[in-house]
């Protein structure tokens, strides 16, 4: 399977998971009891308790795993931005140095992560910062790093690490870091939407620890409107729901 095909299978599993989303999100308001005054969230909760953790999510391993296969390289990692610190937090990582790596805080000022992270493009060298081979307890000759965008904004960095068939990547390694980074992006927004969500319809105003925080685009918020009207008619007369069904079928299902 070449890069393309990947990158196509990768964009597809994407577009599923949206749809699975959107399946959950109807059965919100259209799968209740009749008797009952508030809405049953266990599945959604469910799934979107799985896409905030960024470590185990599936798909985004799957992502680093062709990642590190395509450019040649003995591992791979995910950083995302922490806020607070205003540093970039390892979430995720497989091969080299992956067991020690999660949880450790690249610094913006003086390593690759960084550089990629404040200009936008990747970035292939030797490290500049050295101190993470401590803990990940492995030796990083060489490192790839390219940005992950969302909006045209930074909030972390996908990187390989230590070049199997060469002392350095290749410019074709770069090109393809960069769509691979292309696509981590979508899948960590994604997370981030889910999150979002979910934090509105359980009423809670902490986002996943692991998520950075993501400003809601227009679309994002007339649909957390339609979401949470749905949710207080579902309250407070859910005799209602199968109108509402209805009329948004109806909606929905008009030709253009």
């Amino acid at each position: 399977m070449n890069l393309e095909q990947q990158l196509n299978e990768l964009r597809e599993q994407l577009t599923t998971c949206s749809k699975t989303l959107d399946s959950l999100q109807q059965q919100v308001t259209s799968g209740q009891e009749a008797d009952s005054n508030v809405p049953d969230l266990s599945a959604i909760s469910g799934y979107l308790a799985l896409g905030a953790d960024i470590q185990n999510d599936e798909l985004l391993n799957k992502l680093l795993k062709s990642a590190m296969y395509v450019v040649g390289a003995s591992g791979a990692g995910l950083t995302l931005l922490d806020t607070r610190s205003q540093k970039l937090v390892f979430r995720a990582a497989i091969g080299d140095g992956a067991e020690g790596v999660v949880g450790y805080e690249v610094p913006l000022q003086g390593s690759q992560h960084g550089l990629a992270f404040a200009t936008g493009e990747v970035q292939a060298s030797t490290p500049l910062n050295t101190d993470i081979e401590a803990k990940a307890q492995a030796k990083f000759r060489n490192v790839l790093v390219a940005p992950l965008l969302v909006d045209e904004d930074p909030i972390g960095t996908i990187s390989a690490v230590n070049k199997q068939n060469g002392e350095h990547f290749t410019p074709a390694d770069i090109d393809a870091y960069r769509h691979f980074a292309d696509i981590a992006a979508l899948i960590v927004r994604q997370r981030m939407r889910e999150s979002n969500l979910n934090d509105m319809l359980q009423g809670k105003g902490v986002a996943a620890p692991d998520l950075p925080s993501l400003e809601a685009t227009e679309q994002d918020r007339q649909v957390m409107q339609i979401m949470r009207s749905l949710v207080a008619i579902s309250r407070q007369q859910p005799g209602l729901l199968p109108l509402c069904q209805q009329a948004i079928d109806l909606i929905a299902n008009q030709k253009r």
